[in-house]
């Protein structure tokens, strides 16, 4: 479950590995792995702007920071206000994904995030736009999706964005009653100039299966991929799998491996986990709970963000190197 912490956007240079700490010896997982500083960092949205990165964290305030690669700044607010739509008493705003559009002013930046809807009394998703890809980001007046089955308290949470080949935009979310039950992920098509409206009424069933959630989709190798995580998000067995398809829309999702897991990284529970392609490298981002002896037992609530490079093996199918 993407939630808690604040919302954070944040900026690494264009290194050769993404900025951040090497982890410890004793941390013998896959060596690309970097952690983002040490503070509480969930579900980092991961994105490549110009010639840097960007992380945006979970929670209410969407404080940001950057970097040019030579260290990080102090964190700031790229959202100032609450969207009218969220519940303000209440308003558990986490998961953001941000993308780049444009529409008629010139370039704009789109931030897919969710939050509790005061009136529906559920969680929703909703929009927020800026010219800036770290700060300035103002949310729209209503949710841009929810689920339909309000009465009976199912959510729409977990955003992801995918544009694909043809140039058709893509919002990708998780449906579910009460993270207890009815596990889907989602899809519905946005505009193609902007990526902030819905267009249509259909909705894509992709994948269907228990304890889901976490949603990132990229294409390679002639397939799309699908990143989800899987498991308790409150413990060390929540893990990240992989599912492949020919096409997105319409596709027939199948799951290929799991990609990352507490036993193979070494940490605990990695999970939240966006991936993006730049240049001709895969790169993710996902974030794990603390576990400084790597017994397989978080030592507290505070989940950090790490960066890794994916690569491919002679079957196409992708691992964390």
């Amino acid at each position: 479950m993407r939630r808690s912490a604040q919302v954070l956007g944040a900026v690494v240079g264009a290194l050769g590995l993404v900025a951040g700490s090497v982890l410890p010896a004793d941390a013998a997982g896959p060596s690309s792995v970097r952690r983002v500083g040490t503070q509480s960092f969930a579900d980092p949205g991961f994105a490549h702007f110009g010639s840097s990165y960007y992380l945006y964290r979970t929670g209410a305030g969407f404080g940001a920071r950057s970097t040019s690669g030579s260290g990080w700044s102090a964190i700031h607010n790229s959202m100032t206000s609450i969207p009218a739509w969220v519940d303000h008493g209440s308003p558990l705003l986490w998961a953001p994904e941000v993308f780049q559009s444009k529409d008629s002013h010139g370039t704009l930046y789109v931030m897919y995030f969710t939050g509790q809807s005061s009136s529906r009394h559920v969680h929703c998703i909703g929009v927020a736009t800026s010219r800036h890809p770290a700060s300035g980001f103002v949310g729209g007046s209503k949710p841009v999706v929810c689920s339909p089955w309000v009465s009976r308290g199912y959510e729409a949470i977990d955003p992801a964005a995918y544009r694909a080949k043809d140039g058709k935009r893509y919002l990708i979310y998780k449906s579910d009653y009460r993270n207890a039950s009815g596990f889907q992920i989602r899809a519905v098509q946005m505009d193609t100039q902007t990526g902030t409206r819905v267009v249509g009424s259909s909705i894509a069933k992709i994948v269907s299966s228990s304890k889901i959630e976490g949603p990132s989709v990229i294409a390679h190798g002639g397939k799309v991929w699908l990143f989800t995580s899987r498991g308790d998000y409150v413990n060390c067995s929540y893990n990240t799998d992989v599912w492949s398809a020919s096409t997105f829309w319409g596709g027939r999702f199948t799951r290929v491996k799991t990609l990352m897991s507490t036993a193979s990284t070494k940490l605990c529970g990695p999970g939240g986990a966006t991936v993006i392609t730049v240049g001709t490298t895969t790169r993710v981002a996902f974030h794990a709970y603390v576990d400084a002896n790597h017994n397989g037992v978080k030592d507290s609530n505070t989940r950090q963000a790490y960066t890794g490079t994916i690569k491919w093996d002679g079957a196409g199918r992708p691992y964390l190197a």
